[in-house]
This record gives structure tokens, sequence and C-alpha cells, in this order.
């Protein structure tokens, strides 16, 4: 409620300055801050959750399809769906703003934000490394300190579902460090000023 009573504060002021014709206009401290810890508070711990979501059933995924590169993807628009961006289109339906103003009042309240292309960008590269990684047969931890009849009775149990191939390890660490940087990057925003 905090937050929604600031923005209406927020584009009163933005909505006089545009009547008056001043491009400067100045944002009150406790309103920008009341926005910005809502976002904080819930937005980006939505994000969290989420991406953390997607980490563990990417990893576990990554052992059975190269389909699980996919779950890079799937960060990347959760991202892009708990922006700052969607907030206040979000927050702001009611009042008649285009969204050029919505935009130009989003750069005004929050610090700074990586574009959407960047992180596209970001998030193709970490796909195309990451299937090309599970091109690459090898075992890096999994099954170093196991009798060969151990992973063979490992592996008839997690092949129930469907072939769990083992040598998918390398393609499963990629996977989840990609993602871990994406939400390094949402962290970074985060916290940045």
């Amino acid at each position: 409620m905090a937050a929604e009573q600031a923005l209406d504060r927020i584009v009163r002021d933005y909505q006089n300055a545009l009547a008056n014709n001043l491009d400067n206009w100045k944002l009150d401290s406790s309103d920008k801050a009341a926005v910005v810890r809502y976002f904080k508070r819930y937005w980006d711990t939505q994000f969290i959750s989420f991406s953390i979501s997607i980490l563990i059933l990417t990893f576990i995924l990554s052992f059975y399809t190269k389909l699980a590169v996919f779950g890079i993807l799937g960060v990347f628009i959760v991202r892009e769906g708990l922006s700052q961006q969607v907030l206040l289109t979000y927050l702001l339906n009611d009042h008649e703003l285009t969204h050029k103003q919505i935009t130009n009042i989003k750069d005004k309240i929050f610090y700074k934000q990586l574009k959407t292309s960047t992180t596209a960008i970001f998030t193709g590269i970490f796909m195309f490394i990451s299937f090309a990684s599970s091109f690459v047969s090898t075992n890096i931890y999994l099954a170093k300190d196991m009798s060969f009849e151990k992973i063979q009775k490992l592996l008839s149990i997690l092949s129930k579902p469907s072939p769990f191939h083992l040598n998918y390890e390398l393609f499963a660490y990629f996977n989840v460090v990609s993602i871990m940087i994406l939400m390094l990057l949402k962290i970074y925003e985060k916290w940045s000023k």
C-alpha cells in the first residue's frame, strides 16, 4: 500500500512537470525508497525463488535430456517477467500513461538496469556453450569413488523414468553455472546504485 501511494504521488509530480514543460523533475526520496523497497522485497524475492526452483529442476533434467538447456531460457523469461518495467506497468495501469512515460518514471525511480537485449545475448551465449558441452562425455565428481557394481545399481534406479546419462555431468554443471550467473546479474541490479 505504501508503494502504491508513493507511486500515485510520483505520477502526480510527473504529470505536473509535463504540464509545466519541466524536463528535469524532482523525485521525493521517500516515495522513491518506498517503491524500490517494495520491488526488492517482493518481486526480487519471487525471482530468486523461481530461479532456484528452475536451477534444481534443470540440474536433475540435465542427466536425462539435452532439452534441459531451456532451463536457462526459463530463468531469462522469469527475470524479464519480474522486471521493473513490468512492475510499474502493472501498478500504473489505472493511470493514463504511455509506455514511454512509464519508462521515464522507471528510469527516475530505479538505479542501474541491464537492458533486455544485453541479458538476451548473455542467455543465448550461455545456452550455446551449455548445449555444446552436452557433446563432451566426461565424469567429474559423480561416481569417482564408487565401484562399478554400485554405479550400475544406481544407474538402474535412476533410469526407471527415462535413461539416465551419467556422462552429462559437465552439461549439468554448465547449466547450473549459467543460471547462477543470470541470478547474479539480477542481484547486481538489486544492490547497485
